[in-house]
């Protein structure tokens, strides 16, 4: 880790999947497990169940329209000290995914108020578009602070309200 080269003025808006405004999340019915590359921040897509007793797992890429946008939360499991601060759930832990509200998210390039978030569901990597795009997520782009854009790094907010 290095030293730090720069010091803001104000503090961070928000972190990736932090939600905006506490508690008006809707989450997925069922309870989804990690397979060690389920980000918070980012969209999750299911994994095909196998044996009798396994449980439903999701991951950071797969085929389809994700299941929904995975939340930070606070509960984590340091597995080596050494290791550096990570937004990745280990394998085996719960995750939650969320299918309405708003949370942070850090734009992936630019981005303009009301864009639809894609996601390419053979990488996870998220772009942005037009309404029916392919990959469209359901999800739209705000923009924090009344800002018209956003440039690939700024803090931007991923919503989705509607059914």
């Amino acid at each position: 880790m290095g030293f730090q080269t720069s010091v803001k003025t104000y503090p961070a808006i928000g972190a990736p999947g932090q939600q905006v405004v506490p508690g008006q999340a809707v989450y997925t019915a069922e309870n989804y497990v990690s397979d060690g590359t389920l980000k918070a921040g980012a969209f999750a897509f299911e994994k095909a169940v196998t044996g009798t007793n396994a449980f439903r797992t999701a991951a950071a890429t797969g085929t389809g329209t994700p299941i929904g946008f995975v939340e930070r939360n606070l509960t984590a499991s340091i597995t080596n000290p050494l290791s550096e601060a990570t937004q990745v759930y280990n394998s085996g832990i719960g995750a939650p995914i969320a299918l309405r509200g708003q949370f942070y998210a850090i734009a992936t390039g630019t981005a303009t108020e009301g864009q639809h978030v894609l996601c390419d569901p053979a990488t996870g990597a998220v772009t942005y578009g037009d309404t029916a795009a392919a990959n469209d997520t359901g999800w739209i782009v705000k923009i924090p602070a009344g800002a018209a854009s956003a440039a690939e790094g700024d803090t931007v907010i991923y919503e989705r309200i509607g059914a």
